[in-house]
């Protein structure tokens, strides 16, 4: 029989692995503790903070037999901010272990063995890739703070750079931070500011978000911040009442490939622009298209992935329940001529449903699902489309692997599997499954 587990307890545990959500996994005589901050292999100290009937949280005391992997995180404000999990890590052990949570969980969740996993894609850097980022802030009660949530809390954790992020954004921080330090230049009631990159065109596009009454002295606020960054080609303030105040414009541009994309502020886009290029080839490459093929694309966004299919498929239908992201969609196809493929906006479960009562037919489905994955009923609608093959990208292993379970069981054979890393310093990874019909 185990010992009992009491919170504020202080153990020593030997860490076997990295779990899904960042932690490592250690026993306890023979009882479950996830601790975060620890790297594999390592023997650690660690205070209880939680105890479950099947498993236990911990806090890291201190690290009695470190990892050859384990460095000192760059990130003065590592442990608090909720940005990062890994960066006491190396890179190269930070890809091993993001193989692994990924194996796992389609061997556990998705009943997969012996999967086609292809060697992981590293990131070209482990640093400075984001080209996107989301701040927080608070002016109120005289305070000036901005900065990242602490992890699984709302309180601010307030930076001066992020090392994840591109040095533009950087820039970008100090400049807000100058004016935040101003009550009279400041606008009151900011809760959120969004920065976007285009990396290929270096232009900026910036949203700030407020309460429903937006104050007179936005406009200097924007202008004082766009003179300050002259990379700014838009800046959008949002009210809490959905009213939208543009300076400039509301998208910015840019290039996949060489190819043009118009990414307006409510479009979704990627953090590591590097990196979409490989996403986009790997989907291709999965997909296979030989000009003849009629390709359904789902949660299809600006196209990033149907413009390309559609220039080598016969016909390219997306489904989106973002009406911007469409828009952004169709126009993108248009500026490149294409006529074999249309965008609608509609919700994907929705639309694969009517698609199944028209009788309709494709040869492949690409789908690139939220976090969440695909939902039970939703799957079951694709599975009665009967296409040939699926491409399904996913940024969660865990939802990836139960979708694949659904699928495998319902006739698809799982093809090749790639890992590519889209989010270095995190537990996260973005996963490309292929699936044939047998």
């Amino acid at each position: 029989m185990t010992s009992p587990l009491a919170v504020g307890q202080i153990i020593s545990i030997p860490i076997e692995k990295l779990v899904d959500g960042g932690s490592g996994l250690g026993r306890w005589e023979g009882r479950v503790v996830f601790v975060p901050g620890v790297c594999p292999g390592e023997e650690v100290r660690a205070r209880i903070t939680t105890v479950k009937k099947s498993y236990a949280e911990a806090a890291l005391e201190s690290v009695k037999k470190p990892s050859p992997d384990r460095g000192a995180p760059p990130c003065p404000v590592f442990e608090q901010c909720g940005g990062c999990q890994w960066q006491m890590l190396a890179y190269p052990a930070q890809l091993r272990a993001k193989v692994e949570i990924l194996r796992e969980n389609l061997r556990r969740i998705g009943k997969l063995d012996k999967p086609n996993l292809l060697p992981p894609i590293p990131s070209p850097r482990a640093f400075e890739y984001r080209t996107r980022i989301q701040l927080k802030t608070d002016s109120t009660n005289n305070r000036s703070i901005l900065g990242f949530h602490e992890e699984k809390t709302h309180r601010i954790v307030p930076i001066e750079t992020c090392l994840t992020a591109h040095p533009i954004f950087n820039r970008a921080l100090a400049v807000l931070r100058s004016i935040f330090l101003d009550p009279a230049e400041r606008p009151p009631g900011l809760t959120d500011i969004h920065l976007h990159l285009a990396r290929a065109t270096g232009e900026l596009l910036v949203r700030f978000f407020a309460g429903d009454k937006p104050p007179e002295r936005v406009e200097p606020f924007l202008k004082k911040f766009a003179d300050a960054m002259p990379e700014t080609v838009g800046q959008v303030y949002t009210s809490s009442n959905g009213r939208r105040r543009v300076r400039g414009r509301d998208h910015l541009i840019d290039r996949f490939r060489s190819i043009p994309f118009r990414i307006s502020d409510r479009s979704f886009a990627q953090v590591h622009s590097e990196l979409i290029e490989l996403l986009i080839d790997t989907v291709r490459m999965l997909a296979q298209p030989t000009g003849l093929e009629s390709v359904l694309e789902l949660y299809c966004g600006i196209g990033t992935f149907g413009i390309f299919l559609a220039r080598e498929a016969s016909a390219l239908t997306g489904f989106d329940e973002n009406e911007v992201a469409v828009g952004d969609a169709n126009y993108n196809a248009l500026q490149q001529g294409l006529t074999n493929c249309r965008f609608t906006a509609k919700p994907v479960d929705r639309a694969v449903r009517d698609l199944v009562n028209e009788k309709k037919m494709f040869d492949c489905v690409v789908l690139d699902p939220p976090r969440e994955g695909v939902d039970r009923r939703t799957l079951e609608s694709l599975i009665r489309l009967n296409p040939s093959r699926i491409v399904y990208v996913s940024c969660d292993p865990a939802t990836l692997a139960r979708d694949l379970k659904i699928l495998t069981d319902s006739g698809f054979h799982p093809g090749r599997i790639q890992p590519i890393d889209l989010f270095p310093q995190t537990y996260h990874l973005e996963t490309v499954a292929e699936l044939i019909k047998a």
